[in-house]
């Protein structure tokens, strides 16, 4: 199933779960959604500062410097790898990569 988390992930941290993962605060551990294989799983955080994300086996680091502005992001896999975009863009680009069809 899908993991909603009210609260931090932070460093050290680490969520697993067979869908989703959706975390209401900031994201500094590691995920990894989609763990049975189901690669259509997204991870969602209101500020996205993650060691690891992980969706079914693709796998993507966060970037070495740290954002100066912080907007609710949301994860997933498109042909290329993990992709972030901000969440208002997300149904726009998952429209564009075929995802959820």
């Amino acid at each position: 199933g899908s993991i909603i988390v009210f609260g931090d992930v932070n460093p050290g941290a680490s969520i697993v779960a067979d869908g989703d993962i959706i975390v209401w605060g900031k994201l500094r551990g590691l995920v990894h959604a989609g763990a049975n294989g189901n690669a259509q799983s997204i991870v969602a955080a209101l500020q996205m500062e993650p060691t690891q994300i992980r969706i079914t086996d693709t796998v993507a680091r966060a970037p070495s410097q740290n954002p100066d502005r912080f907007y609710p992001e949301v994860a997933y896999v498109t042909r290329q790898g993990i992709r972030i975009s901000r969440a208002e863009d997300f149904p726009r680009q998952a429209a564009r990569v075929g995802l959820g069809s």
